[in-house]
This record gives structure tokens, sequence and C-alpha cells, in this order.
């Protein structure tokens, strides 16, 4: 034990990284910015060394936050310089280490940053993050990522930074001036190879000698560039490459495009530009669903509706713009966007985002493409955006339910369930009736959302099904929508002679069917099987007092408690440990 806290001592010492300076112990604020960095040193070296589930590390945070916040209500904001191997504040050091593999000073410095301020207000989780960022330094894919592009990418709001390029600022271009200069500069060197120039052309046209020369060396070098292993790309340079291309065909203008469409549709008042400019942005929609850009074909959407709810505009031109958010959802554009989600690197949560933003008339055919979806994620994923966009549609979804597809009306029952509407229930009880043992399941799933006296009689009926699954759903649905209408049957069905022979999982459910009805009423019958003697079976007993127990600490009246209370002094132990269980839960 003592090994491992002197190895934790070591992991965490800063020895000398923290220098002490004469002189400065009348400056509060550098005394302050000194212990500050010790604590974030501290912290850092703590989140490399322990585990991440480790409870040490919330102490480490909690304390740094603590100091941050102190010395920033004090004086507002605290910048540190980063040097090569030491970190200063207000031309002080108040970090040293010149061991590059443990230096945090040459971490920041070496990657190109110069200074970080942390400013008022900082919050928990910009400390966490940043301390994540540095953590995971050592892990970080030089060629693709550096601390400064984590730290951009975390859009802090209470931590800034300065960051260089020394490559570009330390090795400048020199741009000739004239053509003159350029050829005074210009070398050509052709690999193995030599170009003969007859000396009687010597004092011949300038351009011509140049254009002649240019000539004869592709002339002579066509062997040379026949041999494809010559100019063969490493895989870096292809990367290079690709990111070079991606840059091309995702040009930042075309946002820039799309702000000046959108300041149209704000200024213009005649209708044949201001059509124009909405066909153009239909256009984008269309290449960004091409592409599988669901974030920013969702951020457009968006900014159509902020449009149509703030600016004042003309019934023209309200009608005009609604035609993107129509045409958004039209049969072609799903057709689109389900050869697209055939793709492994398209986000559901994104694609969700936008579906969820489409109207009514992309109901029906969403819910065609549903029927051909095979990935159960992604057809989750329209369940739920069909749930969102059919709330005041139903009539669009019902007629579903009698596709000949089992999977299809599964997801409709579900997402009739989901919105919840009475005038769905004629057609959930097709679904409860139906021959596909997981439809029926759903429906009984349905039932429980929507409720009412139709839904609680139909979950009454459930009960007695054959599937114990359907049975269990049905009733626990019908404690959480039946209350006192529910209890009667859930009752008749616990107190009958045979129910000790179900399996336990029902038994369970049963009961918490009745605790979840929340009734007094139930409290004598479950206090009877609390103290009953004779059951066939000491397992069966136990599952039996211990579900009725359970039950009444869900009521969870004075009645219940105090039934409870009296049954964890009984003498009988499964009495005991029933009741003791329930008092816990």
């Amino acid at each position: 034990m003592s090994e491992e806290v002197s190895i934790e001592k070591k992991a965490l010492d800063l020895g000398s990284e923290i220098p002490l300076i004469e002189g400065v112990e009348s400056d509060e604020e550098f005394i302050l910015a000194r212990d500050l960095t010790s604590a974030f040193v501290k912290a850092i070296k703590a989140f490399r060394f322990y585990p991440p589930d480790n409870p040490t590390l919330k102490g480490f945070k909690e304390q740094l936050l603590r100091r941050f916040q102190f010395f920033l209500n004090k004086y507002e904001s605290f910048v540190i310089q980063v040097e090569e191997y030491d970190l200063t504040f207000k031309g002080k050091t108040i970090y040293e280490n010149r061991d590059v593999k443990t230096s945090l000073a040459f971490l920041l410095y070496k990657d190109g940053l110069r200074e970080i301020r942390f400013m008022k207000g900082l919050e928990e989780w910009e400390v966490q993050g940043i301390i994540d960022i540095i953590k995971q330094s050592d892990n970080i894919n030089q060629l693709e990522d550096d601390i400064v592009t984590l730290m951009w990418e975390k859009d802090f709001e209470h931590i800034s930074h300065l960051a260089t390029d020394e490559f570009l600022e330390e090795t400048p271009v020199i741009v000739p001036e004239n053509i003159d200069q350029f050829r005074k500069n210009l070398i050509f060197k052709p690999l193995s190879h030599h170009v003969e120039v007859d000396p009687a052309e010597e004092g011949s046209d300038e351009e011509g000698d140049l254009d002649e020369i240019v000539s004869k060396v592709v002339e002579e070098a066509a062997p040379f560039v026949s041999d494809r292993s010559v100019y063969f790309l490493t895989s870096n340079e292809v990367e290079g490459l690709r990111r070079d291309v991606e840059a091309e065909i995702d040009p930042t203008f075309i946002f820039n495009v799309l702000d000046i469409l959108f300041e149209i549709l704000s200024l213009e008042k005649e209708p044949e530009p201001y059509q124009d400019a909405v066909n153009i942005l239909i256009k984008a929609l269309d290449a960004f669903l091409t592409l599988g850009e669901f974030t920013k074909a969702t951020d457009l959407l968006k900014r159509v509706n902020i449009v149509l709810k703030t600016y004042e505009l003309q019934d023209w031109q309200i009608e005009t713009i609604q035609k993107i958010i129509l045409e958004a959802g039209d049969e072609v554009r799903i057709a689109r966007i389900g050869k697209v989600l055939e793709r492994e690197d398209i986000r559901l949560e994104d694609v969700n985002a936008y579906l969820s933003l489409l109207q009514k008339n992309s109901i029906t055919p969403l819910i065609k493409l549903l029927g051909e979806l095979k990935n159960s994620k992604t057809r989750r994923v329209f369940c739920d955006a069909l749930s969102e966009i059919g709330k005041n549609a139903v009539d669009l979804i019902t007629p579903f339910v009698d596709d000949r597809r089992w999977f299809l009306v599964r997801n409709i029952t579900y997402i009739l369930g989901r919105i919840g509407k009475e005038q769905s229930l004629p057609y959930i009880l097709k679904a409860f009736n139906h021959e596909e043992i997981r439809v029926r399941r759903e429906a009984v799933q349905a039932l429980g959302l929507i409720g009412g006296s139709k839904a609680v009689g139909l979950l009454v009926k459930a009960l007695t099904d054959n599937d114990v699954r359907i049975r269990c759903m049905a009733a626990i649905n019908l404690g959480k929508v039946g209350k006192e209408a529910g209890l009667i049957p859930l009752l008749e069905v616990v107190q009958s002679k045979d129910f000790y022979k179900r399996e336990p999982v029902e038994i369970k459910a049963f009961f918490n069917a009745i605790g979840m009805a929340g009734s007094n009423e139930a409290v004598p019958i479950l206090e009877q099987f609390l103290e009953r003697k004779s059951w066939f079976g000491r397992g069966t007993t136990d599952e039996m007092r211990l579900g009725a127990a359970r039950a009444m600490a869900m009521i969870g009246t004075p009645e219940a408690k105090a039934v409870l209370e009296e049954g964890r002094r009984s003498k009988d132990e499964s009495i005991r440990d029933a009741c003791a269980q329930a008092l816990r839960s």
C-alpha cells in the first residue's frame, strides 16, 4: 500500500516545475496565479495518472474549478503566455520544465499555442474540456489534429487562445515582380538529361529560346515520364490531395451564397427574382441531400422557418417560401434520402433532425420508404420522425395498418401509440387481433399510451392472452392507465388459485401493476399475501411475499407503510426480508 502511495505522489509531484521567485511575496495576484497554475498542472497529471472512473478525479476537478472562479471573480481574466519550456504570467515565470517528455509548456508550444486566456464566468464543462484535450494529446495523430485544432473545435465560451504557424511565418515565399525576375531565378535541371543548344542561336529572341528549350526537354523526357514508378504518390501525398479536393468541392463561398439568398428573401419585392432565389435554395437543398449532408439541409430548413416567423412578408412571398418546406419532403426527395441511407457514414441523429422538420405531405412517402428499410435503427428514426410529423394527421397514417407486411404494421402501431390519439383505437384494435404476435405486443403498448375506457377494456382482455409477454405488458399498462378501473381485474388474477404456478417474471409484473395503480383498496389483500403461510414451495412463497411488499411500497400511503414497518419486525425471516427490501427500494 505504501508503495502505491509513493508512486501516486511521484506521479503528481510538481517538483521544481512551479518555481519560487523572490520579491513577489506582496504581489497577491501573482501568488494566486502561481497557485492556480499549480492546481491546473496537478489536475492534468491526475487525469493522466488515474483511470477515468476513479472518484479522486472529481476532487481535483472541483478544487481546480474553485481556484479558477476565485481568481476570475477577483481579477476578471487569467492569461498564460506559453514559451518553449515555460509558462509565464505578466512577464514572470509560473511554470518551468525542460524535459520535453513531461513538460506541459513544451506540449502546448510545439503545437503552436502561444497564449491561453481564461475569463470570468468559466464553467465546469470548459475546465473538463481543456483537461481532456491535454490528456488526449499523447494519442493525437499529428497528421490530422493538434491541440490548437481541438481547442478550436470545443468552441469554449470563456477560454480563448492565440496560436502561430511558425513554418508559414519563418519561411517567406518571394513572389517575382515581373517576367525578367522570374527568368533570372529560374533553375531547370531535368534528371539525367542534358539539352544541347546551338551557340549560333545564342543571340536569338529570348522568349523563342525558352520555348525551344522547353519543347526539346519535353520531347527528350518522354521515355522518362513513361516510367510510372518515378511519380508514384505516397499514402501521405494521396491523403493531402484528397483533403485539397474536398476543400475545392466544398468551398466556403457556397455558404456565402446562401446568406445572400436569404437576404434576397427579406428585401426583394419583385416576384420573379424572389422565385429565382427560392429555386436556387431548393437546388442547394437537393445537393445537400444527395451528398448526405443532413446537418446542412436541416440548417437550411430552419433558416427558412425563421424567415417565415420573423420577417414581414406579403401573402405571395409566404406562399413562395413555403414551397421550399413542402418540396423538402416530397416523394422525389424522400426517395433520394432512401438511397443515401445505405451509406455507412450517415449519422442517424442528423437524419432524424431533418425529417422532424418536414410537413404532412411527407408522411405517405416516408411510410412507403419505411416499408423498404432493412436496418432496425433506421426504421426507428423514421418512426420517431413520423410520430412528430403525424400528430395532427393521423388519417394519413391509419390506412397502412392494413398493409400485408407485419413489420410495417408493427411500426405503424408504434407510431399511433406515440401520437396517443383516441381516434386511432379502431386501428389499434386491428393490430390487437393481428395474427403476428409481435404486432399484438406493440398494440398492447400503444393501448397503454393512449389510455381511456376503451383502451382499458382491451388491456383487461389481454390479461388472459396465451402469450406471457402480452399478459405482463397488459398488466403493467393497466396499472399505469387503469388506476381503480384496472385494479379489480388485476386483483382477480393474482387471487386465482393457480396464479402461484406462473413464472416469476409474470408474478412480479402483476404485483408491480397493482402497486402502480396506487390504491389503498389493495392494501388488505396484499397484506394477506405477505402473511400467508402455506405455499407450495419456499421459492414461490418468497416471490409472492416480495411482490406484495413491493406493491405496498409503490402505493406509498401511510397505511401501506405501516404494514411494511410491522412486517419488518416479524418473527418470520422471509417476511422481514421482503419488507426490508421493499422499504429500501
